[in-house]
């Protein structure tokens, strides 16, 4: 289990996050998947690059959105162009619990939203704490009041030695990302600004259709 590298300079890029968040969420409102997961790729990338106690996640992740692809390119394909349309399709069809032979979307991408709101909490900490303050600190407490209630006891516990091997925030922000320290924190605001509102239209899809706590 390897510590977190503050020797290696990585190249996680928020831009790309930014982006695809922007792009993500259309002028009705609708949510477009394709960019949805375009971002969740980039982010993925972040946890990979944080060490091996953060594979578990990483691992995850991709697994979530190779899930959803295969979907994007199936035959309904058309049905899971946003999340919108997915979510009415698979509720009509009642197949938003089914886990085999391919997880229904609605189950896959509610796990990816619940990460969603760990990863805009920490972003906002970040964000707002004095650049000495431990990074480790903030994931812990961001993880504990979000994605932990998620997470079986064995998984927290992993959970929270990764983060606790985690540098100081302006260490953290100089190795893991591909721009300088104050291109990364004007770029977290944006990424906040651009990724709360689709949080918040998931949230309330979910919650309309009854599917908060899907199995």
């Amino acid at each position: 289990m390897s510590k977190f590298d503050t020797k290696e300079k990585h190249d996680f890029d928020l831009e790309v996050v930014l982006d695809a968040f922007r792009r993500c969420h259309a002028d009705d409102n609708t949510l477009l998947m394709s960019e949805y997961l375009r971002a969740y790729t980039e982010l993925c990338r972040f946890f990979k690059l944080m060490g091996t106690l953060f594979g578990f996640v990483a691992r995850d992740i991709e697994d979530k959105v190779q899930i959803l692809s295969a979907h994007c390119s199936s035959d309904v394909g058309d049905k899971y162009n946003t999340i919108q349309s997915m979510i009415a399709f698979e509720v009509e069809n009642d197949i938003t619990q089914r886990k085999r032979p391919l997880a229904s979307g609605s189950r896959t991408l509610l796990r990816l939203h619940r990460a969603l709101e760990f990863i805009m909490a920490f972003m906002d900490r970040i964000r707002l704490s004095d650049e000495n303050e431990k990074a480790s600190s903030i994931a812990s407490e961001v993880y504990t009041q979000t994605l932990a209630k998620h997470h079986p006891w064995i998984v927290q516990k992993i959970s929270l030695v990764a983060m606790y091997m985690l540098p100081s925030k302006k260490t953290f922000i100089d190795v893991m990302c591909k721009h300088d320290y104050a291109n990364v924190m004007t770029m977290l605001s944006d990424v906040i600004c651009e990724g709360k509102p689709i949080y918040d239209i998931t949230q309330e899809l979910y919650e309309k259709n009854g599917l908060l706590d899907l199995p």
